[in-house]
């Protein structure tokens, strides 16, 4: 049974050259990107089905990312040719110091431009999951389309998956969207600065900052299923109802540490299918173990661990076979 992806996909530009701005950069690797694409080809290389929902326009960047998906097994019936707007474009430049810095370009992109209309009932036949990605909350009618569908999956029986991630200079708007987004899901992943963020802490290492502690407030306070927080080099937390658990990391050689997060969302949801019947709806999670979520969080660190051994966000993830080596080690 296929997961639905729905929101952001983009072309991504990749700066090869750290410290430089975008002004100085002149060297790009070319990748596909958007949080939505990423999961959904890391499912598919996992042999989870996945269903793309989204928009490119009907330029040369559009034909590259429909192919590029449908050689990587994903359905893009629902992948949707806007032939007024161009394709979204992400660059990105990489610091001196590893971080990393997008600026998305142009403004009223093909990708942004999803509406309620194409929230059809085809979009959920024959699905059990639904992920929805955060940035898609930051632009309209992409942020209404992209409700609505959670909305109509939560209805439907359907295990609804967020992904937290919020530009922090967005509108109060934007910021409510979030809020009544993280109220419709079962599961959200967070990373560490946005989990502080969503729970009030300023920063790491200030007064409060206790990562275990903030995952549980936040599930306790929007009923969820689970909070799932990525940790980086520390690996990562599962606040659920039957407690919180700490997956430590699995190493890896590092490259690039784009597309770890979707990598990881990917792991975890195929991990949770391979776990729960194809009748089953979101108040199973609750029947899950101890044990069944460390396991569960090893094999999404492993995927997210596994995206960073390539340039780009989607190249370096694992097909099952390449992943079974990296859990079987101690």
């Amino acid at each position: 049974m296929p997961v639905i992806c729905i929101g952001e996909l983009t072309v991504d530009w990749l700066a090869l050259n750290p410290g430089q701005s975008l002004a100085e950069a002149g060297s790009f690797f070319r990748c596909l990107g958007g949080n939505a694409s990423n999961v959904a080809i890391g499912l598919s290389r996992l042999g989870t089905p996945a269903r793309l929902v989204a928009r490119v326009g009907a330029d040369v960047d559009g034909v590259y990312l429909r192919k590029t998906l449908g050689r990587e097994g994903v359905d893009i019936e629902h992948v949707l040719v806007d032939e007024s707007r161009p394709t979204a474009q992400c660059y990105c430049l990489t610091a001196a110091d590893g971080e990393h810095a997008y600026y998305n370009f142009p403004r009223q992109n093909a990708s942004e431009m999803l509406t309620t209309s194409e929230i059809s009932e085809e979009i959920f036949a024959g699905a059990r999951f639904l992920h929805a990605t955060g940035i898609s909350f930051t632009a309209e009618p992409r942020r209404t389309a992209v409700a609505l569908a959670m909305d109509t999956a939560r209805r439907k029986g359907l295990t609804v998956c967020f992904d937290g991630s919020f530009p922090t200079g967005e509108d109060d708007e934007a910021r409510r969207s979030f809020e009544q987004a993280f109220a419709a899901a079962d599961i959200l992943k967070v990373n560490l600065s946005e989990l502080l963020f969503w729970a009030g802490i300023s920063s790491p290492g200030s007064p409060g900052d206790d990562p275990a502690a903030a995952a549980e407030s936040l599930r306790s306070r929007y009923g969820l299923k689970l909070v799932a927080a990525t940790l980086g080099e520390k690996g990562s937390l599962l606040a659920t109802t039957a407690g919180t658990f700490a997956c430590p990391p699995l190493p890896v050689t590092c490259v690039d540490s784009i597309g770890a997060g979707d990598g990881f969302i990917a792991g975890l949801l195929h991990a949770l299918g391979t776990r729960l019947s194809s009748e089953d709806t979101a108040d199973a999670l609750a029947e899950l173990t101890g044990p069944d979520w460390l396991a569960i969080g090893r094999t999404a660190n492993a995927v997210g661990a596994m995206a960073t051994t390539r340039l780009g966000a989607w190249t370096g993830l694992p097909r099952a076979a390449e992943l079974a080596p990296l859990l079987a080690a101690p």
